[in-house]
């Protein structure tokens, strides 16, 4: 092998590398903004399952933004001053938003909830939560279909 066909082998395993790379890191961060939706979802389920069984009304509230958090009870000022059973994004990239100025939440009578949505953001896309008024939570994607979750309808 001559100089010049070394030199055109090393650059294209540095291209494969730098794709690979680049993929690699894409995927991971979709896996944990997945990973983030689910365990939102769980502790939704466990909020809603709580309010089910003690015949409680569980108004949520959030607080949006990188270090976001979602919980039930009194709103605090801020995350770091919640009390209680509460969810908290601990990846830095992944950012909450979506609930404003609408309730949501769930109602132990018959097992009902007010309608809403929570969206999970980071550079791999956004992940949307929806909360319906039968108390069915949800994950859809808003961008584009991501790790094999179908778009929002």
């Amino acid at each position: 092998m001559s100089l010049i066909e070394m030199m055109v082998v090393v650059a294209l395993v540095a291209i494969c590398t730098l794709w690979g790379t680049q993929s690699w890191r894409g995927y991971q961060q979709a896996i944990r903004l997945e990973q983030h939706a689910q365990r939102l979802r769980l502790y939704l389920y466990g909020v809603q399952s709580e309010a089910n069984n003690y015949n409680l009304s569980a108004v949520l509230w959030a607080i949006g933004g990188k270090d976001g958090c979602v919980g039930y009870g009194p709103r605090p000022s801020d995350c770091h001053n919640a009390t209680g059973k509460i969810f908290v994004t601990e990846e830095h990239d992944i950012e909450l938003s979506g609930l404003a100025d609408k309730s949501m939440g769930f109602y132990g009578l018959r097992n009902a909830a007010m309608a809403g949505r929570l969206t999970l953001k980071n550079s791999a896309g956004s992940l949307r939560l929806v909360l319906s008024a039968r108390g069915r939570l949800r994950i859809c994607s808003e961008d584009k279909p991501l790790l094999g979750i179908s778009l929002c309808q």
